[in-house]
């Protein structure tokens, strides 16, 4: 009987050799991007509501907005550009 040891182990070599650079970190972190967007977005709109039914500029739905896309988006915008440029260069050549 063959013994080929850990099957886990064997797995997540295959993963680090099929996925050395971290396409899957990047595809999360675009997804949590997205999502950080989609949140801010709609905090803004729900600040801006009671302001509709007056005439005054919604001024906390436009400070949530740019406080959210600054401070929260932005950073996971910077971090996730960061992982794909990672992804789409070549590996390094060896030099003998």
């Amino acid at each position: 009987m063959q013994n080929n040891g850990d099957k886990r182990a064997t797995a997540r070599q295959d993963d680090q050799r099929h996925d050395p650079l971290g396409a899957r970190r990047a595809a999360f972190c675009g997804h949590a991007f997205k999502a950080v967007m989609v949140l801010i977005a709609v905090a803004a709109l729900a600040a801006s509501i009671p302001a509709l039914a007056r005439a005054d500029f919604p001024l906390a739905s436009l400070l949530i907005y740019v406080i959210g896309t600054a401070f929260v988006a932005m950073p996971l915008l910077l971090y996730h550009e960061y992982l794909l440029k990672l992804c789409g260069q070549p590996a390094a050549p060896v030099e003998a």
